[in-house]
């Protein structure tokens, strides 16, 4: 590949990296053409985007960043997985791994909003995150609950209070 499309790519492939909110390392070998295929097709409708990339392009694309930490699990061939939605890879992984009764270890690593996760065994952790937008839906749901029974119970209060006060004025 001429330099000047090597650097092209490198600087695509780093700017990509940073405009994601999670990536995932997936080691794909042994897996038959079938079976690919369907993986790239899941992941085609979940919005995911799958990339066979060689180990030194990514390194050189993370050079100096905080992806650095990858370094050490681009070992063996490496698929990269990304997404704005932190848990869908996981669970595609997972799904897929169950219905090809796979066992070998399919996840290197994974970044998600600055945190690394790393191999098979955070699948099921990786599988129940939440994230940053989805936390601070959840919280403004519990508040907006609170609030809305804390006024309930203010109304509720209020009316027995006008409600023993006009009895007393009665008599």
């Amino acid at each position: 590949m001429i330099k000047t499309k090597k650097n092209k790519l490198i600087n695509l492939i780093s700017s990509y990296l940073f405009k994601t909110k999670s990536i995932y390392l997936v080691n794909l070998s042994g897996l038959t053409y079938n079976q690919i295929f369907d993986l790239r097709k899941n992941c085609y409708k979940q919005k995911i985007k799958l990339k066979f990339i060689k180990n030194t392009l990514l390194k050189k694309s993370i050079r100096n960043s905080k992806f650095e930490i990858f370094n050490k699990f681009l070992k063996g061939p490496t698929t990269l997985m990304t997404s704005n939605n932190v848990n869908v890879p996981a669970l595609i992984l997972n799904n897929y791994k169950k219905k090809f009764s796979l066992k070998k270890e399919y996840l290197k690593a994974a970044f998600i909003e600055d945190i690394l996760y790393s191999g098979d065994s955070q699948l099921k952790t990786l599988i129940t995150l939440k994230s940053k937008n989805e936390l601070l839906l959840d919280i403004i749901f519990y508040l907006k609950f609170e609030l809305i029974n804390f006024f309930f119970n203010l109304k509720k209060n209020f009316n027995l209070i006008i409600y023993s006060l006009v009895k007393k004025k009665i008599n």
